[in-house]
């Protein structure tokens, strides 16, 4: 096997770590670094300099998303895949807005991940943006256009689009150059007049509505949220 690519593994369970290391034993694929935290894991990505990053998302000591657009920032060419346990589709609009190559859910099997890692490398992108609004459109069914309680206004549809990425406040905040209570405020209304209960049923009739598209997540994706 000629061809070697180095991986960091950032998850904050050494039980998860060990498993893929055992995984790709044998492989292509070494794994250069360890991390138990989004901010570990950017620090010893930044000093490895790998091909390829799986990323865990939710952990203490910083998070996936932050860590991933760091990563992104500092080495664009490093190809990260998001591992995660939950099949969320705001998880996975964040992944795409951040520049991930992927959205794997853990406990896949041996072939599935090997598969996956090699694919990414090859430059294909697992998670597309049509994948994202399909897997939006799951989440619920009761969220038509003619639910529309009152027309958004222009502000609120950006906020909107944003929310639909599964950025938080604070970041949608620093996109838009407002108040982190104003979103809060803007994201408010903008549930009201949907007529629905939450982030997620609005980001589904963002999705619906065309509001969210191919054109605007890598838009989306070129902000730096921090």
């Amino acid at each position: 096997m000629s061809e070697r690519f180095r991986v960091v593994l950032v998850d904050d369970h050494a039980i998860v770590r060990g498993g893929v290391k055992a995984m790709l034993r044998g492989t292509e694929f070494e794994v250069v670094g360890e991390a138990a935290s989004g901010d570990e894991g950017i620090a010893v990505v930044q000093e490895t300099t790998p091909e390829l990053v799986l990323l865990d998302i939710r952990m203490a000591g910083g998070d996936g998303f932050s860590a991933l657009v760091a990563i992104k920032a500092a080495l664009p060419k490093t190809v990260v895949l998001m591992l995660s346990t939950y099949d969320n589709p705001t998880y996975m609009a964040r992944a795409v807005a951040g520049g991930a190559a992927g959205y794997l859910l853990k406990g896949i099997d041996h072939e599935t991940l090997l598969e996956a890692m090699r694919a990414v490398l090859r430059g294909e992108q697992l998670l597309s943006t049509q994948d994202l609004i399909r897997s939006l459109r799951v989440v619920g069914e009761s969220v038509q256009a003619a639910d529309l309680i009152e027309p958004l206004t222009r502000r609120e549809e950006e906020v909107l689009k944003l929310v639909a990425t599964g950025l938080p406040n604070r970041e949608i905040a620093g996109v838009l150059f407002i108040s982190e209570g104003t979103v809060k405020t803007h994201v408010e209304h903008i549930i009201g007049k949907l007529g629905v209960s939450d982030r997620v049923q609005a980001a589904v009739w963002a999705a619906r509505q065309g509001l969210v598209s191919e054109a605007d997540l890598p838009k989306l994706s070129t902000h730096h949220p921090r």
